[in-house]
């Protein structure tokens, strides 16, 4: 079913996450996340695998798909992560910043409703 003609469709969930983001490919070992460390980014994995601890312990293993880290779409400050989470196998992430997402959102408000969207989703899948 087509939108009607006076409104244009939103921002689907990758392409909010893809305008947010630059692509990188990063070395087995590195950390996405440091248990007890705020940070600014998020991460989504495109390929490869990274493994999630705490306090040194393993809790899961995260691959194609998977979201690591917090984002504020204020551009705030975050809180600590709660792990860590660090790549097991050479990866392709999309990198997002926190900064950049906020700024867009304020430039364009329809990406306001679909950043609600995507976290109210985030929120259905992890419980």
């Amino acid at each position: 079913m087509s939108p009607p003609p006076d409104r244009a469709p939103g921002p689907s969930l990758p392409g909010l996450l893809e305008l947010a983001g630059d692509e990188a490919v990063l070395p087995a070992g590195s950390r996405l996340a440091d248990e007890g460390r705020p940070g600014r980014q998020c991460f989504v994995i495109i390929d490869g695998s990274a493994a999630v601890e705490r306090d040194g312990s393993r809790l899961r293993s995260l691959g194609s798909g998977d979201f690591v880290g917090d984002l504020d779409a204020s551009g705030g400050p975050l809180p600590p992560a709660g792990v860590t989470v660090w790549l097991e196998t050479r990866g392709r992430v999309l990198v997002i910043d926190s900064t950049r997402l906020a700024a867009m959102i304020d430039a364009e408000p329809a990406l306001a409703a679909a950043w609600r969207s995507l976290l109210g989703g985030l929120s259905r899948s992890a419980g």
